[in-house]
């Protein structure tokens, strides 16, 4: 394809993507998520409390109204690509659709993470208020002498946990937390978000990585089994280094798409689940 067709190909592709976005059908078909889902005018809990609470629930709604942008975007891009040839479709995807399409993989972990810290700190705002004797203090406080560090997921939704789940939902809260980013997602991407941050991430639609793998395993010993043959023993304590062919398939478009639409709908279920929170509280 010549510089010229590849301009051509981008505007007409572009001109279809525009027509796309103005019609409805792009997954999720859905509103944006409204920034009045509480009402926070007036003192509720404490002025510093409130101030702090709808703050945090307003970037709370600009992420998750972001990836639910992103991913209405790469469905219409989903559905233009539809109508092209497969070098055509190559080089929309790598113009167009990735960068989406990555970042969208990103988030139910991200938001994941966000919500924890969002709700924590919004429920502990509120017991402050409704509970006198109630310190303000949480148990993953860093003392200032300390060295800073970033506390674990697991000890997070501890603490997340030791505050909300007094109220039923919170309880609800937390097991909705629970499936984003869980191990079926991760299975579904083929754990692309990790492997991303840390090494390979599989491609999209097409070309394998990491078709030679190395990995640490048990060594062993041939021992004989005492009629002729031998069998591999395990060595206590010791390891080897085992090189073979492994090799990554690519990610469908279609079908890691499909699934980051069922984790965006659990983390806005989380965000209803806190909204309900919040609403139990201001009498």
């Amino acid at each position: 394809m010549t510089p010229e067709e590849h301009e051509s190909l981008l505007k007409k592709a572009f001109d279809a993507y525009l027509l796309v976005c103005g019609q409805p059908g792009c997954i999720p078909s859905r509103p944006y998520l409204p920034y009045s889902a509480v009402d926070l005018k007036g003192l509720r809990w404490s002025t510093m409390g409130d101030m702090l609470i709808e703050d945090e629930l307003r970037e709370l709604t600009n992420n998750l109204n972001a990836w639910l942008g992103a991913l209405r975007r790469w469905h219409a891009w989903q559905i233009v690509m539809g109508d092209h040839s497969e070098d055509e479709r190559w080089e929309l995807e790598h113009e167009f659709v990735t960068p989406l399409a990555t970042y969208c993989l990103f988030q139910p972990s991200a938001l994941r993470d966000t919500i924890t810290f969002v709700v924590t700190n919004g429920m502990h705002q509120v017991l402050k208020s409704v509970e006198p004797s109630y310190p303000d203090r949480l148990p993953l406080d860093q003392v200032p002498w300390e060295k800073p560090s970033y506390s674990t997921r697991r000890k997070k939704e501890a603490q997340l946990a030791h505050i909300v789940t007094r109220w039923q939902e919170g309880a609800l809260l937390l097991n909705m937390l629970r499936k984003l980013d869980d191990q079926a997602n991760r299975q579904a991407t083929s754990d692309f978000r990790n492997l991303a941050s840390h090494s390979i991430a599989p491609r999209f639609s097409r070309g394998i990585t990491r078709t030679v793998t190395r990995t640490v395993v048990q060594q062993t010993r041939l021992e004989p089994r005492g009629d002729g043959y031998f069998h591999d023993v395990p060595v206590p304590g010791q390891i080897s280094i085992s090189y073979g062919f492994g090799g990554t398939d690519p990610l469908d478009l279609n079908q890691v798409r499909e699934a980051n639409v069922q984790q965006f709908a659990v983390a806005v279920a989380c965000f209803d689940h806190y909204i309900t929170l919040l609403k139990t509280t201001t009498g």
